[in-house]
């Protein structure tokens, strides 16, 4: 098979969406019979492309962002409609046997057969939580260009039935393919967990919080919850500073935790793997998550994790987290005042979330997108016979 796939999240900071991408066709480039071609702003390519220089790209969407949001979707929607002419005339000029589409919004086409990665609904459920811009331009193409694709790919079982619900999808148009940890992640020896922790001046005991800095993730009952606890422990927070609301900095100062709180910003993976390493806890309040990547990723690292029970979490979670209310901080505190008292439970889940980590693989998920590229692609052939 020749495969199309949409590679600018590639081209982004290494989170949730490009490493998703990255993950699942380092794994397909292994296996045989499939070749992947990848599209972007710079061209096409049969290489996998590099990811962003972390602080270019933080300044570069930093600018566009000071922009009125009307001209960034005018540009962003000038540039989809070229971008689907591309990949026509790419599909067009070389057969490619199925175009893979990892965006927001599928694009346009009825020659190559559209197999589209829909990660949640949050554009739709949560628009105030997002940039207006991005929910504008989803606005005005997802559900045009939802009828182009022939099958869509979705990361937990939650997300399918939400999908199949919300969006009227017949069952069998859906397929849940669950993510899993990447080989980088695994615990790290404790003399290189305290050296990353002193040359950033971090800590050497901490509670972790690792994602976007937005707001569905949360970090306002997580704030709450801290004040709550008995225990004095810091919180470290890792991930690029995403958009939308961020009163809980001020509360930091208000409640008197600004000294107790490290924000470290996007970090790389070995510093994410220590980080997770180190941690007492690692907490993870979202309250929707089509996946949630950080939970399996700090208990493949040894880390005790707590953890909403909400949306897909449960789910990847299993029986291995402390699961709480991602409406109550008291139960949030009480969740972090037992396990930061309880060494015997942090060895516990430990155990629990090693095993659990394992349990999900990334060839597991190119093996079973395989399945669904080859069904599709198949099918089309013998529609178009």
């Amino acid at each position: 098979m020749n495969i199309l796939v949409n590679a600018i999240p590639l081209t982004n900071l290494k989170t949730g969406i490009s490493r998703y991408v990255h993950s699942l066709y380092a794994e397909l480039e292994k296996v045989s019979g499939v070749s992947a071609f990848y599209i972007t702003n710079a061209g096409f390519s049969s290489q996998m492309p590099a990811l962003a220089e972390p602080a270019s790209w933080t300044r570069r969407t930093a600018w566009i962002w000071r922009l009125p949001d009307i001209v960034v979707t005018a540009v962003r929607s000038a540039y989809w409609l070229n971008y689907e002419r591309r990949v026509r005339n790419r599909c067009a000029a070389h057969a490619c046997d199925l175009y893979h589409e990892t965006g927001f919004v599928p694009v346009a086409m009825q020659s190559t057969p559209v197999v589209y990665t829909l990660y949640d609904l949050s554009l739709m459920r949560y628009r105030e939580e997002h940039p207006r811009e991005r929910v504008w331009f989803f606005n005005l193409f997802f559900k045009r260009r939802l009828p182009y694709a022939a099958h869509i790919i979705t990361i937990s079982e939650f997300m399918r039935t939400e999908i199949i619900n919300e969006l009227q999808i017949r069952p069998e148009r859906v397929t849940a393919i669950p993510l899993a940890s990447d080989s980088a992640f695994f615990p790290r020896q404790p003399v290189d967990v305290a050296k990353m922790l002193d040359v950033r001046r971090l800590p050497k005991e901490y509670i972790l919080f690792v994602g976007t800095l937005e707001p569905r993730k949360n970090l306002a009952l997580l704030i709450k919850a801290l004040t709550l606890t008995n225990s004095k422990i810091p919180l470290i927070l890792a991930g690029w500073q995403g958009w939308g609301d961020k009163t809980w900095r001020q509360e930091l100062s208000a409640r008197g935790l600004d000294k107790r709180v490290f924000i470290t910003g996007y970090v790389d993976e070995e510093t994410l793997a220590c980080l997770y390493s180190g941690a007492l806890a690692f907490v993870y309040p979202s309250f929707y998550e089509g996946f949630g990547l950080p939970v399996l990723e700090a208990m493949a690292c040894g880390c005790p994790v707590v953890c909403s029970r909400a949306a897909s979490l449960p789910e990847v979670a299993g029986n291995a987290a402390l699961l709480i209310d991602p409406a109550n901080p008291a139960d949030l505190a009480r969740a972090l005042e037992r396990l930061l008292g309880d060494e015997q439970m942090r060895r516990d889940l430990r155990a629990q979330g090693a095993q659990r980590a394992r349990a999900f693989t990334w060839e597991k998920t190119a093996l079973q997108t395989r399945e669904i590229f080859r069904e599709i692609s198949s099918t089309f052939r013998g529609k178009a016979g």
